[in-house]
């Protein structure tokens, strides 16, 4: 049971908030939790530590239904004042950002004109309507999250700016790089910001609707596909230095943090960059002879990061964006070993061998992923391998060359660089989404019970495969057979 604590208290505590907001349980969960925690000390049981942490789970979700006075002065909104709460987030035609009001007890989600400067933590003054979310799941989500109803604001004034701090420093990051990009073409910027600065709001949204049904919309949600592919170049080019490999933790894991506030603190950003600090400190503690290799396991690193997102943010149990990342990646973790073990991959040509392990680990994250993605879209891409297998390595290579269009963005090489990325990357890379998402079949409609069916079919294959590894080789009934004489 050793392996399996952690991944079971993360599933547990995941399940727990999830049942909480159906149940609202309050109070009566909370002693439940420490009932089933004293039994579990007592008796040495990991189960009964699972049932504490559900039980944990029940209490954590808060009602967040819109007040009855709210609902009454809410719809007469016409200005406000409030602070910024989060990073704003650059759209084609506004900006939008959380904005906690001064004299009302809730926060809306604001969009306000382009154009005008605002960090985490600023007093603003708005003026203009109130709405209503639509549609209504994400009327819930945002519900969740403590935000009742949007502002859509015509005009914006800063009042106070906000006090300085690395949130606050990142924003201001995120603004100037955004800002570097606009002297190239708008396909090109839209893109960019996409893929490198997760400014998804400035694509359009056919073309976001192209990544959908293509099966490759997770590259335009930063995760740990864009924390892989920057920390593999910054590993690569610290290598040419002859630099250490504990040393070059010691440099990219605060690099990445940065990139996950760069980022906006999204769920699957927080997760990559937990998953990749516990790693460095890993990788340090090897080399100082205080760990075992064969103690590493990216299940306990996953199982961690869900636990403090779970924690810290409880509504991301329902949150399909933390969904998709975590079992995108859980998938990875579980079924990635038999292929990468398999007779079949060592007797592969190397060239062939690194086509097929790319392809194997698109699978397995595509067979994590897909009850989530059958049951909220209703709809399954049969073409998303072959996108994956084309277009996670021209991804990698579009971040890259931004990253060297943002370096030399003062430089009067930029221009033409960024004219010929366009032709070369940009344009084609397109050109390949919306052939893929417009081929016969892209999209297979399927029933909204998929996602049942799968997680049953997964549960039995996880139960399976901790019981292997507890009974371990020669323990199970299929090993105690008669030698042939």
């Amino acid at each position: 049971m050793g392996r399996a604590l952690l991944p079971g208290l993360g599933a547990s505590l995941g399940f727990g908030i999830a049942f909480g907001y159906l149940l609202f349980p309050g109070p009566c969960a909370l002693a439940a939790a420490g009932a089933a925690l004293v039994a579990a000390v007592w008796r040495r049981s990991v189960p009964l530590l699972w049932v504490a942490t559900f039980a944990l789970g029940l209490a954590l979700p808060v009602e967040r239904s819109t007040p009855a006075h709210l609902a009454f002065q809410l719809p007469n909104l016409r200005e406000a004042t409030g602070r910024v709460l989060d990073i704003p987030e650059p759209r084609a035609k506004n900006v939008s950002f959380t904005l906690a009001l001064d004299n009302l007890p809730t926060n809306l989600l604001a969009y306000v004109p382009p154009g005008i400067a605002l960090d985490p933590g600023d007093r603003v003054w708005v003026r203009g309507t109130w709405g209503v979310p639509q549609p209504a799941g994400w009327r819930e989500k945002l519900a969740r999250e403590g935000i009742h109803g949007l502002f859509w604001a015509t005009e914006i004034e800063v009042l106070a700016p906000g006090p300085p701090g690395i949130l606050r420093w990142a924003s201001a990051a995120r603004r100037s790089l955004l800002g570097c990009l606009a002297d190239l073409s708008v396909d090109t910027a839209s893109l960019l910001a996409a893929l490198l600065l997760g400014a998804r709001g400035m694509l359009p949204d056919e073309d976001q609707e192209a990544f959908r049904t293509a099966g490759i919309a997770h590259v335009l949600a930063l995760s740990g596909l864009h924390v892989g592919i920057l920390a593999g170049g910054g590993w690569w080019l610290l290598g040419l230095l002859r630099i250490r490999p504990a040393w070059r933790y010691l440099v990219l894991v605060p690099a990445v943090g940065f990139y996950v506030l760069l980022g906006g603190a999204r769920a699957s950003l927080i997760r990559a960059g937990i998953m990749f600090a516990i790693l460095g400190l890993f990788w340090l503690l090897w080399e100082r002879g205080w760990v075992l290799r064969k103690w590493l396991d990216p299940l306990q690193g996953l199982a961690v990061a869900a636990i403090v997102v779970l924690a810290r943010w409880p509504w991301s149990a329902l949150d399909t964006g933390f969904q998709l990342s975590f079992l995108a990646t859980a998938g990875i973790i579980v079924f990635l070993p038999t292929w990468m073990g398999s007779e079949l991959r060592g007797h592969l040509p190397g060239w062939v061998r690194r086509v097929a392990d790319l392809a194997a680990v698109t699978m397995c994250a595509q067979m994590g992923a897909m009850p989530i993605i059958g049951t909220v879209f209703g709809y399954l891409s049969p073409y998303g391998l072959l996108a994956n297998a084309l277009l996670a390595p021209w991804t990698g290579a579009i971040l890259w060359g931004g990253i060297l269009l943002l370096a030399l963005a003062a430089l009067p090489v930029s221009m033409p660089l960024g004219s010929l990325a366009e032709r070369v990357l940009i344009a084609p890379y397109t050109t390949a989404v919306r052939w893929l998402s417009s081929l016969p079949g892209a999209s297979l409609p399927v029933g909204p019970q998929l996602g049942l069916w799968w997680l049953c079919a997964a549960l039995g294959v996880l139960l399976l495969r901790a019981v292997l590894d507890e009974t371990g080789p020669g323990h199970g009934p299929l090993h105690h057979r008669t030698s042939p004489r």
